[in-house]
């Protein structure tokens, strides 16, 4: 049998959610990560705590915004930030579609362009 892995954790994939969906329960949270909501919360505790998202009441709902720069510069394991991460991905995307756009926005080494995380999303 062979073992099923993943690139992102579900950290990742919460932080993912939450930019994308800022206004997400606990519930659509987890459904969407494929996580319990007692597993969801704590990620995003964990995550506040370390200051990369924030929160904020709206009526009965929380809102979510993403510290961008204190996303990048982290580092949880290794020597690597989430920039370095981002930008090898980018670069191996780029290596990967030998027919990308001629207007996809060059990324930079320690530089993560505007719009680069959506173009590399939508190929």
């Amino acid at each position: 049998m062979t073992t099923r892995w993943g690139l992102l954790t579900n950290h990742a994939l919460v932080l993912i959610h939450i930019t994308e969906h800022r206004r997400s329960t606990l519930r659509e949270i987890a459904g969407n990560v494929g996580i319990t909501e007692r597993a969801a919360l704590s990620i995003l505790r964990a995550l506040e705590e370390d200051r990369i998202i924030s929160r904020r009441k709206e009526g009965r709902r929380n809102v979510y915004s993403v510290d961008v720069s204190a996303l990048l510069g982290h580092r949880s394991h290794g020597s690597y930030s989430i920039e370095q991460l981002a930008t090898a991905l980018f670069a191996l995307a780029g290596r990967a579609s030998p027919a990308a756009p001629a207007t996809a926005t060059p990324v930079l080494p320690g530089v993560i362009a505007p719009g680069a995380a959506e173009e590399f999303l939508t190929r």
